[in-house]
């Protein structure tokens, strides 16, 4: 199967906040809102300041501003990963995931807010933790309403045998301890959710054996087709590659090929975090793009392969 984007023609959204390893801006997520589109996405740091900073950017014309930021310290958390945003009816709903301060464990807590300028940290409820999915971690929520019901997909690591403390880090799943797979939380409301388990392994061998995180999908031939982040061994973590997999239901998933089946199969070009969303007729899709000298940026490419937005502001 051919890529479903070429990263090559992605246009720059947000720089990183810095030059060399570290420094990275991405981890999108996308909705869209009738005419308008929204984009959430974190900025990182080497250590020890991590992912620091979360935005949310409102598309204007062919840039996005933004209208949205809280910091790590507003969370009381070592970083922020990945978030999530959705609108339910009249309200606006953002999903992050971060270190909890207290333990050390990746959590994902649950903003609620009457529009997407409006979220408050301190107002925020944990919706899935570490002990609900028997797990030593939970993070990178991407979100589909299907069915009615919510379905949140996450990276997790399964609670390993023995007392071996791997919180110290403050990111048990780059210890090499655990691999890092694809989780299912299942909700009615969107607020309570359930924990149906694991929907995407880590290969027995090859290129993604120690990581499978399931980022996104779209409708394809009667089914979805999706995309993940996989990685050999934790010295790929940071620098995971992307993949192509197709389901029927979103939950039983057969990979396609044996290799990386979107970007470079490492350095320069290649792509993780990858979001979708249609918007005007349009499927875009965000990513994770690495540079030449090692920094990630934000990107974004049509799957027509014409001109997508091209900054950010703000």
């Amino acid at each position: 199967m051919n890529s479903p984007f070429d990263p090559r023609i992605g246009r720059l959204i947000c720089e990183p906040p810095g030059d060399g390893p570290g420094h990275w801006a991405g981890a999108p997520g996308a909705f869209s809102d009738a005419d308008d589109l929204y984009l959430v996405y974190r900025l990182r740091w080497p250590r020890p300041r991590r992912g620091g900073e979360v935005r949310v950017a409102r598309a204007d014309g062919d840039r996005f501003t933004t209208i949205w930021r809280a910091t790590r310290e507003d969370f009381g958390s070592e970083s922020i990963e990945r978030c999530a945003i959705v609108r339910d009816g009249a309200r606006w709903r953002l999903y992050v995931s971060y270190v909890n301060g207290m333990d050390g464990r990746w959590q994902i807590d649950l903003l609620e807010a009457t529009s997407p300028e409006g979220f408050d940290p301190r107002t925020r409820s944990q919706v899935l933790g570490a002990d609900t999915a028997n797990a030593i971690a939970v993070k990178d929520p991407w979100l589909r309403h299907e069915a009615d019901r919510w379905l949140m997909f996450v990276s997790f690591g399964e609670r390993p045998v023995g007392a071996r403390r791997l919180h110290a880090s403050g990111d048990a799943l780059s210890t090499g301890a655990v691999k890092s797979e694809t989780g299912l939380a299942t909700s009615a409301d969107g607020i309570r959710w359930s924990w149906e388990g694991k929907v995407l392994a880590a290969s027995t061998q090859g290129w993604d054996r120690f990581t499978a995180r399931l980022t996104t999908a779209v409708r394809s031939d009667g089914g979805w087709l999706g995309l993940y982040d996989g990685s050999a061994d934790v010295s790929e973590n940071y620098e995971e590659r992307c993949g192509l997999a197709t389901s029927t239901d979103l939950r039983r998933w057969l990979r396609i090929g044996d290799r990386p089946g979107v970007g470079a199969a490492g350095g320069p070009g290649t792509v993780r975090y990858v979001e979708s969303v249609v918007h005007r007729g349009r499927t875009l899709f965000f990513f994770e793009r690495t540079r030449a000298d090692g920094a990630h940026e934000l990107c974004v490419a049509d799957a027509s392969g014409a001109a997508a937005s091209a900054s950010v502001r703000g």
